[in-house]
């Protein structure tokens, strides 16, 4: 029995750990400074002038639209873009057998999922303002895009074709029956309104924003605004707090049970 406070003092501990991390999310996004691009690249420009080039480097937020000359396609769904994350899941059927806490056998049918395929793809893109435009190098971000597609196909399959993405499916184990393939895919595409927060920097003399080269910066790439994201992160950090706070709660009242002898 001492495991339960053992093990719900560790989870509230977690849980803490948790909350305190969407809390510094949300202080990063509000405490950083919203530049336009030509502001960004003026501050570079003094930089460079007052110590030299290379020298710029500073944490910032940019709001714009996702430009792109030479952007990606997505495999599923055939899109242009600059980032994609597909998959593709198999719904499957299984009959299965237990017995229960009586030893009684029970049987039946049960449905399940297993990931198939999963592939993510991203590339330099550039957030365009009304003052200009700005480098993205989106390697290490957390990038956040639409969902551009989600589609059930049913029946069972060797190969998968979905425009010029072919895709080998495998054999399914003994006892499932296939029921059919999901298929999703998130994109981030040229001409979507996009926030950014990230490292601007202007090393190799091109100004640029990226992963920051500090352990643990913070580098956001998504199609939600700076107003979603905060209300997210907040919320989740409440949440969080109030479910380490039940655990807490849970493991000084066990606690206080077994020591009484009650358990």
């Amino acid at each position: 029995m001492i495991f339960i406070p053992i093990g719900l003092g560790v989870l509230c501990i977690l849980l803490v750990v948790l909350s305190k991390a969407q809390g510094k999310k949300a202080y990063d996004m509000q405490s950083t400074e919203t530049v336009s691009a030509a502001e960004l690249s003026r501050q570079a420009e003094e930089v460079a002038a007052e110590i030299g080039g290379g020298s710029f480097n500073k944490m910032a937020e940019l709001k714009g639209i996702v430009d792109c000359a030479q952007a990606l396609r997505s495999e599923l769904a055939e899109l242009p873009c600059v980032w994609y994350s597909s998959r593709v899941s198999r719904e499957y059927e299984e009959s299965y057998t237990e017995r229960d806490a009586d030893g009684k056998t029970r049987s039946g049918t049960r449905r399940g999922s297993e990931l198939v395929s999963s592939n993510e793809r991203r590339c330099d893109f550039y957030v365009r303002d009304e003052s200009g435009s700005v480098l993205v190098t989106p390697e290490g971000a957390a990038v956040e895009g639409e969902r551009v597609l989600s589609r059930f196909e049913q029946g069972e399959r060797s190969t998968l074709s979905v425009g010029g993405f072919r895709l080998n499916l495998g054999a399914l184990g003994a006892g499932r029956r296939t029921l059919g393939y999901k298929l999703e895919e998130w994109a981030l595409c040229p001409g979507k309104q996009v926030y950014v927060l990230g490292e601007a920097r202007d090393d190799g003399n091109r100004l640029r924003v990226a992963k920051p080269a500090q352990k643990g910066g913070r580098f956001i790439i998504s199609v939600k605004s700076e107003e979603e994201l905060v209300r997210a992160a907040k919320k989740g950090s409440l949440a969080l707090s109030v479910l380490a706070g039940l655990c807490a709660m849970g493991a000084i009242v066990f606690a206080l049970l077994i020591r009484t002898g009650v358990l």
